[in-house]
């Protein structure tokens, strides 16, 4: 009889556990990404204890989104970084995509609390880079010096590429110098201005100052093109003093 008591007991006491907290204000059993996101918002903007609680109820529960938002919230706080990189690369290994690229700037730039590991940043970036431009781009440049990887400019490349049809505007830039330079793969002029006229579209400061200088020592259609080179170096001048920092 003790022992069926005791069972009815804790039965009792885990269903009032869980009605608990499907009740209290801001835990949601089965809550939307949006949902999610917009605590995680609250959590790391505005560091609001009960954002980040509900956080971490939902990360413990397995939601991916919510581990990577709770690591976010948490990275903020000094005296929580090793926490934030265990959330961050929990949702990383469950296949997110943010908390894949954030785990390899943990690695690469030697935050979190981790020691700089750039053959782990390799493989995070890289895990990253199907739905992210800037891990492809990074990609580009670790294999460019050696970072992680073995030095491999056809790699370089290669990830060059990626990161440019992923619209990344830096990428694009280093790729047309790539062609014209014949560094890493076969000098192509067409290629090489192509690209170059595509990262200026991209708003990219150094590719439009260098496409200006390029239309500026046009003999052909010398006029307008010297017209354009003269609105192109303005264009430069505007964008590095308002957009610079975006690329960095």
């Amino acid at each position: 009889m003790k022992t069926m008591k005791n069972i009815i007991t804790r039965a009792a006491l885990a269903c009032t556990a869980s009605l608990f907290v499907a009740c209290t204000p801001g835990i949601n059993n089965h809550p939307g990404t949006a949902e999610i996101e917009s605590t995680g918002m609250r959590a790391i903007q505005a560091q609001h204890p009960d954002a980040i609680k509900t956080l971490r109820v939902w990360a413990n529960q397995g939601i991916v989104t919510a581990q990577r938002e709770l690591s976010f919230a948490l990275a903020v706080q000094q005296d929580k970084q090793t926490e934030a990189a265990q959330w961050m690369e929990k949702a990383a290994k469950a296949g997110d995509t943010e908390a894949q690229f954030a785990f390899a700037e943990a690695n690469y730039k030697a935050k979190l609390g981790l020691t700089q590991n750039l053959t782990v940043a390799w493989k995070w970036y890289e895990a990253a880079a199907k739905n992210n431009a800037k891990a492809s781009f990074m990609l580009a440049r670790m294999a460019k010096y050696g970072e992680g990887t073995p030095l491999d400019l056809q790699k370089s490349v290669h990830w060059l590429k990626v990161a440019s049809d992923q619209g990344n505007a830096q990428a694009m830039f280093l790729l047309s110098n790539a062609y014209a330079d014949g560094d890493g793969i076969a000098k192509d002029p067409v290629q090489a201005r192509t690209w170059l006229e595509r990262s200026a579209e991209g708003d990219f400061p150094p590719a439009i100052q260098a496409l200006a200088m390029e239309l500026e020592g046009d003999t052909k259609h010398q006029d307008p093109d010297k017209l354009s080179a003269r609105h192109l170096l303005k264009e430069a001048a505007d964008e590095r003093m308002l957009r610079w920092n975006k690329f960095q």
